[in-house]
């Protein structure tokens, strides 16, 4: 055989992605080139084959011809990928950075999930290739449903994520007054905490209230709470101007990151007692409980980012 029909062959090959009758399909793309090549040619050479392959297309395109009904995922499931990938992600992003606030060692659920020990700055790296895992395994799993041929109806969950093909709901229009509701309420929480250095007290004297905690967590909590607050009010004045996923997603983004740096300094023997209390019990079920509390809020803003972040990939792969 010629060197450049072989060749021309082998990459059309590389495209045919079918399980039965390839041969047969790869002698007929032979037999056409041959019979032009001679009937425009006279004789069959180097030259006059490589002008005829030149102008029969491209290995791909040719290809292409004869996958015509081959697929190898439904377009039925193109909601689907994305659904699965979506709360597939969301599970291991949400577990990833549980394992992080609370210091797991390595965590795994073969085959979906295996979460190494990490910080913060790995989980970064960590992430971006987590979603690409799970897109190629619910792409893997989509993939042997389809060449299934059998009639199987998947699951639909029902979340509240718009699909790019349908009309997107819109959010509710924020409202002035609620914006200034908000922002009287911060400024009393930023004039408590400028008159006293402390939210959290235990009296409502308030000429000398008593502090819940010791001076050191009053003040860093206190600025944690503050700092929370004023996150949400940008996240809600920005609802005026723009209704894009991405506000969303970098304020839960920051929640997250506010979140490692509290969970990553832990103040020890916070509680500074009321009279009769036992210390050291106190401080354990604070401790407790506030870690509880923290990583509630880690997981509800990891769903809140992970949703955005589908919708801004959704909307970008459907423009």
């Amino acid at each position: 055989m010629f060197k450049n029909l072989k060749d021309y062959l082998e990459q059309i090959d590389h495209y045919l992605v079918v399980k039965e009758g390839k041969n047969e399909i790869l002698s007929e793309i032979k037999s056409h080139i041959l019979e032009k090549t001679e009937k425009e040619f006279g004789q069959i050479t180097e030259d006059s084959l490589g002008k005829v392959i030149t102008h029969y297309g491209r290995p791909k395109k040719v290809a292409e011809k004869y996958l015509d009904g081959y697929q190898i995922i439904s377009p039925t499931f193109k909601k689907y990928l994305f659904l699965y990938t979506g709360i597939l992600f969301m599970l291991h992003l949400s577990l990833s950075i549980l394992s992080v606030l609370n210091g797991w060692m390595n965590f795994m659920f073969f085959p979906f999930f295996f979460i190494p020990d990490m910080g913060f700055i790995e989980l970064m790296s960590y992430v971006p290739m987590a979603f690409v895992y799970d897109f190629g395994l619910v792409s893997l799993f989509l993939y042997v449903v389809t060449q299934s041929k059998r009639d199987i109806k998947l699951p639909w969950p029902r979340l509240k994520v718009s699909a790019p093909s349908a009309p997107e709901k819109k959010r509710t229009k924020p409202k002035v007054i609620d914006l200034i509701l908000m922002l009287i309420g911060f400024s009393l929480v930023v004039f408590a905490y400028l008159r006293y250095h402390n939210l959290f007290f235990v009296s409502l004297d308030l000429k000398s209230p008593a502090s819940l905690l010791n001076p050191e967590a009053s003040k860093w909590y206190s600025l944690f709470l503050i700092t929370f607050i004023g996150c949400e009010i940008i996240g809600y004045s920005f609802r005026f101007f723009t209704q894009s996923d991405w506000v969303p997603l970098v304020i839960n983004a920051f929640y997250l990151l506010l979140i490692w740096i509290i969970l990553n300094n832990p103040i020890d023997n916070a509680y500074v007692g009321i009279q009769g209390s036992n210390l050291n019990l106190v401080n354990s079920l604070i401790k407790v409980f506030g870690g509880f509390a923290l990583a509630l809020l880690a997981v509800l803003a990891a769903i809140d980012f992970t949703k955005s972040l589908i919708r801004i990939i959704r909307k970008k792969m459907a423009a």
